[in-house]
């Protein structure tokens, strides 16, 4: 089970991370999103505490997690997870790198297949991500959070949409509604705009004696 739920966290997180990687390139395309532009202006780095619920067809509680979240521009982040388990998710814009430190395993691949195989996760160039997915205003709730949903062009996508909530400027809410079902819900608190972010959080190396899976094109 601990297998299942290392994949199940890296296939949210990472999506999650592109996502916010590549809106954060190209928000300037989507001049109607202003709570989006808002977030996005001037964000070379962020960080921020979260928590995680994956939920069930029927909204019953799958997994559970919380952690702390790190981005930089262009192209890195680092999902840090302490509750159940110790987990890392990194890039530094060439690799990923999954680690779960209780099961002691590694998983390295390139972010170029991880891109390939996710038409919302554009990292830089010139494409215009309004190729990939639509940007919806769906106003305030009555709970104070701007919602807005993305929705991938793309009929094969691995989700059907991810909606973003913000809350006086600040990302407060990511949701993604996945092709099973299911969905996966953030909520982000602590967080910090274009804080000074040590290089080291963005670069791994595998502790020694753990069992390190290298899915990188030309490696087993």
């Amino acid at each position: 089970m601990r297998k299942f739920h290392l994949w199940l966290v890296a296939r949210g997180l990472w999506l999650f991370g592109l996502l916010l990687v590549t809106v954060c390139v190209h928000a300037a395309v989507q001049k109607g999103a202003s709570q989006l532009d808002a977030f996005l202006d001037g964000l070379k780095t962020y960080e921020a505490d979260f928590t995680q619920t994956l939920l069930g067809d029927n909204n019953q509680v799958l997994e559970q997690a919380a952690g702390k979240f790190y981005l930089e521009q262009p192209g890195k982040f680092r999902w840090e997870y302490t509750k159940p388990y110790t987990q890392y998710l990194i890039s530094d814009g060439t690799d990923l790198w999954v680690y779960d430190k209780d099961l002691e395993q590694v998983t390295v691949r390139n972010m170029d297949n991880v891109i390939d195989n996710t038409p919302a996760a554009i990292l830089g160039g010139d494409m215009d991500v309004g190729k990939y997915y639509s940007i919806h205003d769906e106003g305030r709730a009555d709970d104070g959070i701007h919602w807005m949903t993305l929705k991938p062009r793309d009929s094969g996508s691995q989700y059907q949409s991810v909606r973003l909530g913000f809350r006086d400027g600040q990302l407060a809410r990511m949701i993604l509604f996945d092709s099973l079902g299911q969905k996966t819900e953030l909520r982000f608190s602590k967080g910090r705009r274009n804080p000074r972010l040590d290089e080291k959080l963005f670069h791994f190396t595998p502790p020694r004696g753990v069992d390190v899976i290298d899915n990188r094109n030309g490696k087993n």
